[in-house]
């Protein structure tokens, strides 16, 4: 509040406060504020006293504090409100936080039972309670913006969960596919030993590789060294200057006290007290020392990698020669063998193609949105293997898939690749980098650019091998 001395000025604060309270608060009655300041400042009935101006800066004054007073009530009345409004925003978004958490942890425990492989220790969907865990944040309550991205965490679960999706349409020629087929599937597959070893053959070992690592050892070592003491014994050498009486060291300056009758009493005192400077001698001592201890000591050593199985990369067909029960059982195979490599600590990429790609990397930290977003899409176009070869090579030039092999699940039903492609493939192979088909059901004919081609049978669920490279060179 700015202070006048003057009544024009007050007058023009007053006039101020009033524009503004007007701005802030259009809806407030406040015309009866102005109209006592023109009452005040131009009286209908003008006396002597009405006109002292004076009196007329008191009332304006008093009028001005009143508007200042009902601005401040105002004011105080929409905190009030906006604290209480505020109080009940937050209150909402909790308890829908904690309705949709309570939501998500049954649709866990749904999934737990549909798959209980999926889950546990090192497990494909084992971050799920994690997610609905660290998704319940509390912070930002009674923003809409943030609340919806809390929920939408939450919705990812519900997706997997959900008993039957059915088909819908997406962006270009993209459609959702169902999970609950596939980890219907799953559950039949789970077992299935001639799929668990094709996922032991994916991803050559690294025990080719060498690694140095450090180990202490204990080591005994003869040792010989002479040791030196130092002893008074022996007056082999001046190192300084002491007190004392030995005459066969005393320092030549006390000795011309002796040529002196009146400081020869001096002398006899200091020999009497042991106070003559003489010098301060020493000899040493030297001792053999022999014998054996033992050390501990830290080495390099080389040695190779073991147990340890290289990353996969996995090339799902999705064309429209999939669509159905071939397309489901790829999935279900895909999940298996990613569930696998999770637990196996073993990158995994993983290659949605038909006459494109999509591709989901699942190695570090794997979402459920991510699987779940890679089994549900599908494309129903046509097919070119090459597109999902080309990047699985692309995907082998870097560090972590250098030493991975590549699974195409898909019926067969394709050509042959170009030669530049085989080439790569080629140059790929000379690095043991391996290429593999897993056929669904397929009648297509071998495919003999892979090293092998194997045949699922989804009635018998029995594989068989439908031709090998290197069975292939030999028949050459």
């Amino acid at each position: 509040m700015k202070n006048s001395n003057s009544l024009e000025g007050l007058e023009k604060q007053i006039q101020d406060d009033l524009s503004s309270f007007k701005k802030f608060n259009p809806n407030q009655k406040i015309d009866f504020i102005e109209q006592n300041k023109n009452e005040i400042l131009n009286p209908k009935n003008p006396d002597k006293s009405a006109d002292d101006p004076k009196i007329k800066f008191d009332e304006i004054s008093k009028l001005r504090n009143f508007t200042i007073s009902k601005w401040s009530d105002t004011l105080d009345e929409k905190t009030q409100k906006w604290v209480e409004n505020t109080k009940n925003s937050m209150s909402n978004d909790f308890l829908k936080r904690m309705q949709a958490w309570f939501d998500a942890m049954l649709k866990a425990k749904e999934l737990e039972k549909q798959a209980p492989e999926l889950f546990g220790e090192n497990g494909l969907f084992g971050d799920a309670v994690d997610m609905v865990n660290n998704a319940l944040n509390l912070d930002n309550l009674g923003d809409l913006k943030y609340q919806k991205k809390v929920l939408g965490d939450f919705g990812d679960l519900s997706d997997i969960a959900a008993s039957s999706k059915g088909f819908g349409n997406q962006k270009g020629n993209l459609n959702r596919y169902s999970i609950a087929q596939i980890l219907n599937y799953f559950n039949m597959i789970k077992n299935n030993k001639a799929l668990m070893d094709i996922c032991d053959i994916l991803g050559r070992m690294q025990n080719e590789e060498k690694e140095l690592y450090k180990e202490k050892i204990m080591e005994l070592t003869a040792y010989s060294y002479t040791q030196t003491t130092p002893t008074k014994r022996y007056k082999e050498e001046i190192i300084g200057i002491t007190l004392g009486n030995d005459l066969e060291n005393i320092v030549p300056q006390e000795m011309s006290l002796l040529d002196d009758e009146d400081l020869e009493l001096l002398f006899d005192l200091k020999y009497i007290e042991n106070r003559l400077f003489c010098f301060e001698k020493q000899g040493l001592i030297s001792n053999q020392e022999e014998g054996q201890k033992e050390i501990e000591k830290e080495i390099e050593k080389e040695r190779k990698k073991e147990d340890q199985k290289g990353p996969i990369i996995i090339c799902v067909d999705t064309s429209g020669s999939m669509q159905g029960s071939p397309e489901t059982i790829a999935k279900a195979i895909t999940l298996m063998l990613t569930a696998k490599a999770k637990k196996e600590n073993r990158n995994c990429y993983l290659i949605n193609f038909s006459t494109s790609t999509i591709c989901t990397d699942m190695s570090g930290a794997m979402g459920i949105n991510k699987i779940n977003d890679f089994l549900e899409l599908s494309f129903n176009g046509g097919t070119d293997v090459g597109a999902g070869l080309r990047v699985g090579v692309e995907q082998m030039n870097k560090e972590n898939y250098k030493n991975s092999d590549l699974l195409v699940i898909s019926d067969g039903d394709f050509g042959y690749i170009d030669s530049n492609l085989h080439k790569q493939i080629e140059e790929k192979r000379k690095q043991k980098n391996k290429f593999y088909l897993l056929d669904v059901d397929g009648n297509s004919g071998k495919k003999d650019f892979f090293d092998k081609h194997w045949v699922y049978d989804s009635n018998t669920k029995n594989i068989r091998i439908l031709c090998e490279l290197k069975q292939q060179m030999k028949d050459d």
